[in-house]
C-alpha cells in the first residue's frame, strides 16, 4: 500500500520544503495525506479540467505547482463575491471530493531546485548546442549563445520547443545578442526589478513567463527585448521533468504529467 504521505517523503528526498522560499505554501494542501493512492498527477494547476483529466486516468494525488484556489478580494472597483461564494473554488472542491483526491503542492523549492527545476528545465528545454551559463541568481539564469542570433530567432525557437504559438516579441527582433535570461512563470509580472537584475548580470534580451506591460516598458527602457510566452508554458517543462524523476523512485505507482493551464483546456 503506497499513501500520499509515502509519495510526499519521495518527493521531499528530491526537493525538500525547507528548500522554498519561508513563508510559501508548500506541502499538503487537501484531502488525507495517509490514504492510499492509485496514481500520482503532477501538474502546473488544479483546475475542473485538469481534475477531470486525472481522474480519467485514475490518479488521485495530485502533485500541483500554483495554488489550488483562487483568493478572495476585496475592492472598490466592483462588487464581487465573498469569501465563500467564489464560483471557481466551489467547482474545484467539488470535483476533488467527488474523485476523492489528495493535494500536495510544490512551488519555490521546485522553481529554484538546480538541474531538474522549473528556472533551469525552461532553458534546457529550448535545447540550444553549445549554450552555456554565465551568471544566475537563485531563480534564473543569464545564458550565452555559441554565436549571435537575432531576437527573433530566438523567438522562434521558443515558439518551437516550447509548443506555444503565441509567444510574442517586444522591442527589435533583429536585435543581434549573446546572451539572455529567461524569466520563468509570473516573475515578468510581479517582480519588478528582475529584468534589471538579469541586465546587470550581462543579459541583452530576456524570455518571460507571464507579462506586466509595465514591466516590459521598463526593459525596453534599458534595451532589453521582450519574448513573452505563458506562465503554464515557462514553466511545464519542469513538471514533466518531475513527474519522470517520481517515476523513477516509485516503480509500483503510475506516475503521470498532466496539462494544465489555459490552453489545455
Amino acid at each position: 500500500m503506497t499513501t500520499a504521505r509515502d509519495v510526499a517523503h519521495v518527493f521531499e528526498a528530491i526537493a525538500p520544503i525547507e528548500s522554498g522560499i519561508p513563508g510559501d505554501q508548500l506541502g499538503f494542501l487537501y484531502g488525507d495525506p495517509d490514504r492510499e493512492i492509485r496514481g500520482v498527477a503532477c501538474l502546473w494547476n488544479v483546475h475542473a479540467g485538469s481534475i477531470e483529466s486525472c481522474a480519467a486516468q485514475g490518479l488521485d494525488m495530485l502533485i500541483c505547482h500554483e495554488a489550488i484556489w483562487v483568493d478572495p478580494q476585496e475592492s472598490p472597483w466592483y462588487d464581487g463575491p465573498g469569501p465563500d461564494e467564489i464560483a471557481s473554488n466551489g467547482i474545484r472542491r467539488a470535483l476533488l471530493d467527488r474523485h476523492g483526491m489528495v493535494v500536495y503542492r510544490s512551488h519555490s523549492n521546485w522553481d529554484a531546485l538546480r538541474g531538474d527545476g522549473v528556472a533551469d528545465q525552461a532553458v534546457a528545454v529550448l535545447g540550444i548546442p553549445g549554450l552555456r551559463e554565465v551568471a544566475r541568481q537563485r531563480f534564473f539564469s543569464v545564458n550565452e549563445l555559441p554565436e549571435a542570433w537575432t531576437v527573433s530567432a530566438l523567438r522562434d525557437l521558443a515558439v518551437e520547443r516550447l509548443g506555444f504559438d503565441g509567444c510574442r516579441l517586444f522591442g527589435d527582433g533583429a536585435k543581434l545578442i549573446r546572451r539572455f535570461a529567461f524569466l520563468i512563470g509570473g516573475f515578468g509580472e510581479n517582480q519588478l526589478h528582475m529584468p534589471q537584475a538579469a541586465r546587470d548580470l550581462g543579459a541583452e534580451a530576456l524570455i518571460i513567463g507571464e507579462m506586466s506591460e509595465f514591466i516590459v516598458i521598463a526593459a525596453l527602457e534599458m534595451g532589453l527585448p521582450v519574448i513573452e510566452t505563458l506562465h503554464s508554458v515557462s514553466e511545464s517543462p519542469a513538471i514533466r521533468r518531475q513527474a519522470a524523476l517520481l517515476a523513477e523512485r516509485l516503480p509500483g505507482v503510475p506516475v503521470r504529467f498532466v496539462p494544465s493551464g489555459a490552453m489545455a483546456l
